[in-house]
């Protein structure tokens, strides 16, 4: 039996990694990661060297924010302290506010015209809701996203009316008529802001004891690569179950309606057939994964981050990978045993894929309070197990040492339990052709005796 198993897990392995399409896809995906990350440096250098105008509204009661003075001043500043612009290649207008909201209305709806023309970026308009809302501001675009705008203007414009706002209670202002900021001291108090922006916040990891019992700090880390490894290791987990399952249906089907499962079910009992797919087919899976992992971990060490990855990451990134591609291949074999062409096929499909969708939509949560309960609740309900509490690892979380194992637990009875079913889909359903089975047909053949 074993050796049966063996040698159909090896042609299925075989025939998946000789295959020129997964070839062609272990070294497409890293050339595909590479260009979304180097396109967008690149569109950079083409951007426009056209001056853009944006108009600002400032509805604040006089005394104004002074918000263009002070930007231009911002401007000047930086310019001549570094020679760089801070807010790119951007000039700004004032537009005065009408007397009534309906004079105003008309001058947003001529600068909105503008804006269609072409002849104006965009156009701010602080302090839009007067008594009602004060200190409020409105961004007016006909962009769905304008990044230096955002950043570069609406930033800063929001910074100035709030230090405005609170201008009245510094104690340092009293003196002055109108208790305001001159335009030049908003700007040096936003310069001396982004230069130390960068250093604001420095994230660590907890204090731990050494041997001797002394308390030791934790060590500063690079907090948005942090960040990034659990996302990275869901991803990948998530995409090697689908190019591993994927070929598993496929294989299977292709089988059945070439009537080739007749031969092979003459020389090998279904579940020797089905194990050996599963295993096949799962070596494929991990190959993948093991070479984009292989290939992760490369790039940290080059970029000084590996320090940064725990090694009992990968060790558990292998474990449940496994359990998953075996957990998630043994219904994409159920789904292919069970139909008869791949239009049926992909109706049945439909609830396994969303199945294995589900942990990518409670990853941020999950990643965010790898602690909480719902992270707990949800990275044991087995079907989310392998990704999720991969997630809750890699994301830094103080786990219990029981919390992963019963979940590798847990994971290995869905798994096998998901087996038991597939074997008798695949049983009952490889010789079965025409009219996709029923709920009641494929719940008959997991009680058929044989």
């Amino acid at each position: 039996m074993i050796s049966r198993i063996a040698v159909i897990a090896r042609r299925e392995f075989i025939a998946a990694v000789a295959n020129k399409a997964f070839i062609i896809g272990v070294f497409l995906m890293p050339v595909m990661i590479g260009l979304s990350v180097w396109i967008p440096t690149v569109a950079e250098r083409f951007k426009s060297d056209k001056v853009r105008v944006v108009a600002i509204i400032d509805r604040t009661p006089p005394p104004q924010t002074g918000a263009i003075k002070a930007m231009e001043s911002l401007k000047q500043l930086v310019l001549r302290e570094n020679g760089k612009d801070p807010v790119g290649k951007l000039d700004f207008e004032e537009a005065r506010a009408g007397a009534d909201e309906t004079t105003t209305l008309e001058l947003k709806f001529d600068l909105a015209e503008r804006v269609r023309a072409g002849k104006l970026a965009a156009f701010f308009e602080i302090n839009p809701g007067r008594d009602k809302d004060p200190g409020q501001l409105a961004y007016y675009s006909g962009a769905a996203f304008d990044k230096d705008m955002l950043t570069s203007v609406a930033a800063r414009l929001a910074a100035i009316s709030q230090l405005q706002r609170s201008a009245p209670s510094n104690p340092l202002l009293w003196a002055r008529v109108e208790k305001r900021y001159k335009a030049e001291e908003l700007a040096q108090m936003l310069y001396a802001g982004s230069k130390a922006q960068d250093n604001l916040l420095v994230q660590r990891e907890l204090p731990t004891r050494d041997g001797s019992g002394k308390v030791v700090d934790g060590k500063a880390v690079e907090s948005v690569f942090r960040a990034l490894v659990p996302v990275f290791a869901v991803i990948l987990m998530f995409m090697a179950v689908m190019v591993g399952g994927s070929p598993q249906l496929n294989g299977v089907l292709e089988e059945k309606m070439n009537r080739i499962g007749e031969v092979l079910l003459g020389s090998a009992m279904p579940m020797e057939i089905l194990c050996g797919k599963l295993i096949g087919m799962s070596l494929t899976g991990l190959v993948l994964s093991s070479i984009y992992l292989g290939g992760g971990l490369l790039v940290g060490r080059n970029q000084g981050f590996l320090p940064e990855i725990r090694p009992e990451i990968p060790v558990w990134f292998l474990l449940f990978q496994v359990l998953a591609l075996l957990m998630f291949g043994s219904l994409f074999i159920a789904v292919g045993s069970a139909c008869s062409d791949l239009k049926q096929a992909q109706t049945m499909l439909t609830p396994v894929t969303l199945t294995a969708s589900l942990p990518m939509l409670l990853m941020l949560p999950v990643i965010e309070d790898p602690n909480g309960n719902l992270a707990r609740v949800v990275s044991l309900f087995p079907p989310a197990t392998p990704m999720l509490m991969l997630a809750r690892i890699a994301a830094g979380a103080q786990l219990a040492w029981w919390e992963p194992v019963l979940g590798a637990l847990l994971v290995l009875v869905t798994t096998l339990g998901t087996l038991w079913v597939a074997a008798r889909i695949f049983q009952n359903g490889y010789l079965h052709q025409g009219q996709a089975p029923s709920l009641r047909l494929l719940l008959s053949w997991l009680v058929r005796r044989n």
